[in-house]
C-alpha cells in the first residue's frame, strides 16, 4: 500500500483542494495527482469524481474515510515515534508478568530503581503464561517473569533462575488448621478447595500435590484468575494453594501461609529472548534480590518460605 498515496488522500479531504495536499507533503500538483490516481488503482476504488476539474469525495470516498480515519490520522505520528524509539531504545527496559507477581515482585522493585535511576524509562506488562513466554521470546517484552517450568518449550528462551519459595495453603486466620506449624496432604485431601479451572497452573500444582498420595481434591468453585482465587480463600469460600510470592505471609494478619509438609518448592525465573540481554536487566534483577532481601530480613516467616538462588 502506497503511504503517501494514503497521506495525501487523508490532506485532500481535510484542506479541500488538491494543490494544498500537495504543498504539505513538499510535492507538485501533478505528482500529488499520481500518488491519488495509483491509490484509486490499488484499492480498485473511485475516491474522488473530477467533474470541473476538481476534486470531491465520491460515494465511495467518503465510506473508506469513515473507516480508516483514525489510521490515516495515525500516519503522522509515525516520524516522532520514531524519533522517540532511536532515543529511547536504549534506556527503556519492558517487564512482563501475571497480575501477582507483577504487584509483589516487579512494582515494588521499580519503586526502588525510580530513585536510583531517574534517567531510565519502565514499563510493565500483565499478559497470560501462554503469552508472556511467547511474546519475550518474539521481542515484544525485554523480560519476563514467571515460575518454571516453561510452558512453550517450542520457543528459543534464555532463563535466570531467581527465587524459590515453598508451596504453602492459603486460609483464614481462624481456620481450624491455620494453628498449626504446617499441614500434611493427609489433612488437605478433607478440605474444600477453591482454584483454578482445569489445565492451569496452580490447578495443575494441586491435582499433583495430592495425586501423589492417591486423593483428589474437593473443589467448591472454580475461576480463571489467581487473583479471583486469592479474594475467595480470603471471603472464606475455601482454601487455596500459594506461596510467599503470591501471598506474602505479612500483608494480612486475618490470613494464614502455612507451609505444606514435604520438599514442595516453586522456582520463579526471568526469561528474555535466546541470546539478547537486555539494557539494564541487571540493575532490575539486582533490585529484586535486594527488594527479596529485605522482604526476608523483616519477617522471619517470609525467610522460612522464600529465599534467592
Amino acid at each position: 500500500m502506497n503511504l503517501r498515496g494514503l497521506q495525501i488522500f487523508r490532506d485532500i479531504v481535510l484542506t479541500g483542494t488538491l494543490a494544498d495536499a500537495a504543498e504539505r507533503s513538499n510535492l507538485s500538483t501533478s505528482a500529488a495527482s499520481r500518488l491519488v490516481g495509483q491509490l484509486e488503482t490499488q484499492l480498485g476504488l473511485t475516491l474522488f469524481s473530477r467533474a470541473r476539474r476538481t476534486l470531491a469525495l465520491t460515494e465511495e470516498g467518503t465510506l473508506f474515510y469513515r473507516q480508516i480515519s483514525s489510521t490515516l490520522d495515525a500516519l503522522k505520528e509515525i516520524p516522532q515515534i520514531a524519533r522517540e524509539v532511536a532515543t529511547r531504545g536504549s534506556r527503556t527496559l519492558s517487564i512482563v508478568a501475571a497480575t501477582p507477581i507483577a504487584n509483589q515482585l516487579v512494582v515494588p522493585t521499580l519503586a526502588k530503581l525510580k530513585a536510583s535511576t531517574p534517567e531510565c524509562d519502565f514499563s510493565v506488562g500483565v499478559e497470560s503464561r501462554f503469552a508472556i513466554e511467547s511474546k519475550v521470546a518474539a521481542g515484544g517484552y525485554d523480560l519476563g517473569l514467571i515460575s518454571l517450568p516453561v510452558e512453550n518449550v517450542i520457543v528459543p528462551l534464555d532463563i535466570v533462575p531467581l527465587i524459590r519459595a515453598r508451596l504453602c495453603v492459603f486460609m483464614p486466620a481462624d481456620h481450624p488448621l491455620a494453628r498449626q506449624a504446617s499441614v500434611t496432604l493427609e489433612q488437605l485431601a478433607s478440605e474444600v478447595f477453591v482454584t483454578l479451572a482445569a489445565g492451569q497452573r496452580w490447578r495443575d500444582r494441586l491435582d499433583a500435590l495430592l495425586g501423589a498420595v492417591g486423593y483428589r481434591p474437593i473443589i467448591s468453585h472454580q475461576t480463571g484468575s489467581t487473583v479471583v482465587t486469592l479474594e475467595m480463600a480470603r471471603h472464606g469460600i475455601g482454601i487455596t494453594i500459594s506461596d510467599a510470592v503470591f501471598s506474602p505471609p505479612q500483608q494480612s494478619s486475618a490470613m494464614a501461609l502455612l507451609p505444606i509438609e514435604g520438599d514442595h518448592w516453586i522456582t520463579y525465573a526471568a526469561i528474555h529472548a535466546r541470546g539478547q540481554r537486555p539494557p539494564h536487566a541487571e540493575p532490575f534483577l539486582d533490585a529484586l534480590s535486594e527488594h527479596i532481601e529485605r522482604q526476608c530480613a523483616a519477617n522471619p516467616t517470609t525467610a522460612e518460605l522464600m529465599h534467592l538462588i
